[in-house]
């Protein structure tokens, strides 16, 4: 029996984790061998894992068009519901998860704070359509490592993810020359 996505035209349709496969409760073929390919790392660098959260199929294509291209980085998943991101990320266990929230939504406190709990915790970015200061100082100070304007810092969240990404592989050259010498 095969299930056809209804998301099959949205940027995450190909990769292991979205929404669409999580809530059908099917995953592709590839799926699997993409999981443990993560589970059982290749001993060279590795780039910057990247979980998206984001609910508007804009911002998320925007974003999905911005790091494919970006061979320092690899977008693992992306889901619009935190449930499923969180599920993700649990699995996947990502560098990166860029949280995308609305002015008003409730959704992204309590998933800061379960992001937070995690056994291997990762850099939060914020991306936000209400950047005003105190939105700002509340998320960071809830634990978000980044704070981004939606509509004005894409170029700002994309420069630093390059950063991470070279620092963590200045990291990993690090501890293989280590483990060599």
């Amino acid at each position: 029996m095969r299930f056809d996505s209804p998301l099959s035209g949205f940027p995450d349709k190909d990769l292991p984790f979205s929404d669409g496969t999580l809530s059908q409760r099917c995953f592709r073929a590839a799926a699997p061998s993409r999981i443990l390919n993560r589970m059982n790392p290749p001993p060279h660098s590795e780039p910057l894992t990247i979980l998206v959260l984001e609910d508007s199929p804009l911002i998320g294509s925007r974003l999905a068009r911005m790091l494919r291209p970006m061979k320092e980085v690899e977008l693992l998943a992306s889901a619009r519901e935190p449930r499923a991101a969180l599920l993700a990320a649990l699995i996947l266990l990502p560098d990166v998860v860029i949280l995308g929230l609305h002015a008003h939504g409730e959704s992204g406190p309590s998933t800061l704070r379960e992001l937070a709990r995690m056994r291997r915790r990762a850099v939060v970015v914020v991306l936000s359509n209400c950047a005003v200061p105190p939105m700002r100082e509340a998320y960071m100070q809830a634990g978000a490592t980044y704070f981004f304007d939606k509509t004005m810092e894409f170029d700002a969240l994309r420069a630093t993810l390059l950063r991470l990404a070279a620092e963590k592989k200045a990291l990993q050259q690090a501890g293989l020359e280590n483990a060599v010498a």
